[in-house]
Formats: structure tokens, C-alpha cells, sequence
């Protein structure tokens, strides 16, 4: 039978479908443990948005008779389960993956040439800005959002005179600039949510495999925050504070432990993409180290997730191009 070709902007929305039926099942369990009116209703958004981005997506693929995901379903989470996070690290929670969605969104519209796909990403981006303004503005109503770094008001326009600008091995570096106080403290965060994420996966996971991923997640995470915080500090630079005593000491499973591994594959993932921004921009040779270790530590880390995925049957392959070598 001769295959039927589809536009990659058709193909890309796979990743967001899988992403959103995931997102649609945190949700629903979140929302039956938060007690905060505010944050319950903020919560109640986000999902609605979700299932309306699975609506669309999947419209889009029956137009084109691409197979629909498997994703996520109700199997994957367990709505009764006891209380595994407090309300306010929920919130923290909701507004780093506004802060995702912003980036995947964006991408999207660059991505694409079809004009109602084009049009698809710039509603969801639209509304994905309007949570994380309210996420944003709930945070700081509740005293819950620290505050960013700051740095003393520069005189004058400088510019560079010795190469020991770059430098950071040995000895004595120069002070972080705006654009490294801004990415440490950025991935700061986002490794701080990974960190109590896993912890909670850890104390609720079933197979043993899922288990010892989690708690070696966590180890790896917290040497990513002490490598930022103490560069951070050097320079007498604030860091973000930490939400661990916001885990309960549930056991029980809100989530499969599919869900559990790729949400955590998920954030891996981001956060090699934002190390890798981050190295980029960092002028200090010192700086990019932690960051190519960072990412190098990472990358074993999303390998040892697919694994344990492949060997549980638990990974979905995207779509991809035609193996010619096998055709031939």
C-alpha cells in the first residue's frame, strides 16, 4: 500500500498531544488535593486548556489520517491517592511548566508553515501567557515568589580590556555579569522542581527500577543546585529557595510509573535544552564547565529514562523519516 505523506508541522504536534494528555492527568489529580480556592481554580484552567489543545490536535490529525497517540489516560493516575504535595508547591509547579509550554509554543510557530497549525500555536501561546501571568501574580500575592538577584546600578558603558574577562579556571575571575546571574538563577528553579518532583516519585513509585531512577535523579539534582547556588554566592549573589519540606511523606501512587519516568524524562530533557542556552551565553570559562557537565551528567540520565521505558513497553516512538537502508 503506498504511503501517504504528511507535512512535518503536522508530525511535530505529536510531542504536544502526548505532553497535554500527560498534563490533563496531573491536573485532575491536583486538583482533588488542593485546598487553596485560588490555586484549585488556577489548576482548573490549565486543564481545561490542556484538553482543549488534545481536542484540536487530534482534529488536525483526523484530517490527515495520522494515527492518534496512545498519551496518557485515566489508567495513569489514581485520583484518590493521599495528598503528595502542598498547595504551594503545586503552584510553583503550574507556573515552571507555563514557563515550558511558553518555549514549545514559540518554537511551534517558527516551525511551521501551515497557516491553521501557525494559528493553532499562537492561541495556545496566547493563553499558555495568560496562566503564567496569573500563576506569576498568585505567587507573589501569597508571598511565595522570592526576590530575583539584584546588582548594583552600573556609571558608565564598559567595554572589555584584558582577555582575563574569560577567564574563571584558576585563581581569581572576574565578578558574573547580568546575562549569568540571569541563566544560573533560571535553571536554578528549574532543577529545584525536578528535585522535589522526583523526591515525591521516589517515595511513591511501584517497580524497584522506577524507584532507584528517582532517588539517583534527586542526587544529581541536588549537586546541580550546589554547583549554582555556591557560584551564585561567591559573588555574594541570592539564590531561589528550596520547596523539599513541601513533599508529604506519602507512599502511595498518585501516577503510573510510566507517567512518573517521562514526566522526569520531560524535564531532562528541557533542562539540557536551557543548560545548553545558558552555555551559550555564559563568558566565564568556569561557568560553561558546570554546564557541559551538567548537560553531560543529564544525557545519561534521559538515556537510563528510555531504557527503562523501552523495557517496560512504556515508550511511544515519534514519528520519523523512512529507513531507506532497510527498503534496501
Amino acid at each position: 500500500m503506498e504511503k501517504k505523506m504528511v507535512a512535518l508541522d503536522v508530525s511535530n504536534l505529536w510531542t504536544p498531544y502526548i505532553n497535554n494528555t500527560m498534563a490533563i492527568c496531573v491536573n485532575k489529580y491536583a486538583m482533588q488535593t488542593i485546598m487553596d480556592p485560588e490555586i484549585n481554580a488556577v489548576f482548573g484552567k490549565a486543564l481545561n486548556m490542556a484538553e482543549s489543545i488534545v481536542q484540536k490536535i487530534a482534529s488536525i490529525f483526523h484530517q490527515e489520517h495520522f494515527p492518534i497517540p496512545h498519551g496518557f489516560t485515566e489508567e495513569d493516575f489514581h485520583i484518590e491517592a493521599p495528598r503528595l504535595f502542598s498547595d504551594e508547591l503545586w503552584l510553583f509547579y503550574l507556573h515552571q511548566m507555563t514557563i515550558h509550554g511558553l518555549t514549545a509554543y514559540s518554537l511551534g510557530i517558527t516551525a511551521s508553515r501551515r497557516q491553521d497549525i501557525r494559528q493553532f500555536y499562537f492561541e495556545t501561546h496566547k493563553e499558555s501567557v495568560e496562566l503564567y501571568e496569573i500563576t506569576l501574580g498568585i505567587l507573589q500575592s501569597k508571598g511565595l515568589l522570592e526576590r530575583t538577584p539584584t546588582i548594583a546600578l552600573p556609571e558608565k558603558v564598559k567595554f572589555a580590556e584584558k582577555q582575563t574577562f574569560l577567564a574563571g579556571w584558576l585563581g581569581d575571575h572576574r565578578p558574573l555579569n547580568t546575562i549569568e546571574i540571569s541563566s544560573l538563577y533560571f535553571n536554578l528553579q528549574k532543577t529545584i522542581l525536578t528535585k522535589d518532583l522526583a523526591l515525591g516519585f521516589s517515595q511513591t513509585a511501584q517497580r524497584k527500577e522506577v524507584r532507584q531512577f528517582m532517588e539517583e535523579l534527586v542526587k544529581v539534582a541536588a549537586e546541580h543546585i550546589e554547583i549554582f547556588t555556591s557560584i551564585l554566592h561567591k559573588d555574594f549573589v541570592s539564590s531561589a529557595i528550596t520547596w523539599d519540606t513541601h513533599v508529604t511523606d506519602s507512599q502511595v501512587a498518585p501516577f503510573s510509573d510510566k507517567l512518573m519516568i517521562y514526566h522526569c524524562a520531560f524535564l531532562i530533557q528541557a533542562a539540557m535544552a536551557y543548560y545548553g542556552t545558558a552555555l551559550s551565553g555564559s563568558m566565564r570559562r568556569d561557568i560553561g564547565l558546570k554546564y557541559s557537565s551538567a548537560i553531560a551528567r543529564d544525557i545519561k540520565l534521559a538515556e537510563d529514562c528510555a531504557n527503562i521505558m523501552i523495557a517496560n513497553g512504556w515508550f511511544e516512538e515519534p514519528p520519523s523519516s523512512v529507513d531507506r537502508r532497510e527498503l534496501s
